[in-house]
């Protein structure tokens, strides 16, 4: 009697292919190929929800989408991020690519990827010792922003993931300096606001990012 091998075929995008017998032995040159009956086909399956687009995404119930693979929920959160990114008009802008005007929080959306609110704390351009770090004021900005990215790391995201931030300024002169450290760092503006102020906590500090908020996944 020729021995029997099942195989499975599956058909990614929904769609679960059939199961069918392969013949071995005397009747392999045939090429006999008959589809199995009775034998709980579907049983046999493990059918993985997976989303690639927003779409895809939407369609999923919280439970199938909370049991997606942390690498698949952490490529949606980009996703659910820039769609969440809005401006409030058509009308382009000489500050067009350094904020974006708000942020639309699609909490379904957040929920069934598991997110997660990272908050960052004041952070200036000094060092743990208190001292002033960079000699000049781009370097003192870049220091500013290393140390909140030293943050964002600790917290398991990145400025890419940054929706919302609030800096001090003590000298707005060097507004244009800013924006240039800034596009540095920031791929993806978020909501900013940048304000001009006398003086912060250390008076010869030039910038404070007094908030900064991102999101990342649970695993």
């Amino acid at each position: 009697m020729p021995a029997f091998d099942i195989a499975l075929t599956a058909m990614i995008g929904g769609r679960v292919g059939g199961c069918q017998s392969v013949l071995h032995g005397p009747m392999a040159d045939a090429k006999i190929r008959a589809p199995i009956r009775n034998i709980g086909c579907s049983a046999m399956t493990q059918v993985s929800n997976t989303a690639s687009t927003l779409e895809q995404f939407d369609a999923l119930s919280i439970e199938q989408a909370q049991a997606l693979s942390f690498k698949d929920r952490d490529l949606l959160l980009d996703l659910i991020i820039s769609d969440g990114r809005h401006e409030a008009t058509d009308s382009t802008s000489y500050r067009t690519g350094m904020y974006t005007d708000y942020f639309d929080e699609d909490l379904t959306r957040m929920l069934k990827v598991k997110a997660i609110k990272v908050y960052v704390r004041g952070t200036t351009s000094s060092n743990f010792a208190g001292e002033l770090v960079g000699e000049d004021f781009m370097e003192q900005y870049r220091a500013c922003f290393r140390h909140v990215e030293t943050s964002l790391t600790a917290g398991r995201t990145n400025f890419s993931r940054v929706v919302n931030m609030v800096v001090f300024l003590t000298d707005m002169d060097n507004w244009g300096k800013f924006n240039e450290v800034f596009r540095e760092f920031v791929p993806n503006p978020p909501c900013r606001a940048v304000i001009g102020t006398t003086g912060l906590a250390q008076r010869q500090l030039p910038i404070e990012i007094v908030d900064c908020f991102a999101y990342r996944v649970a695993d």
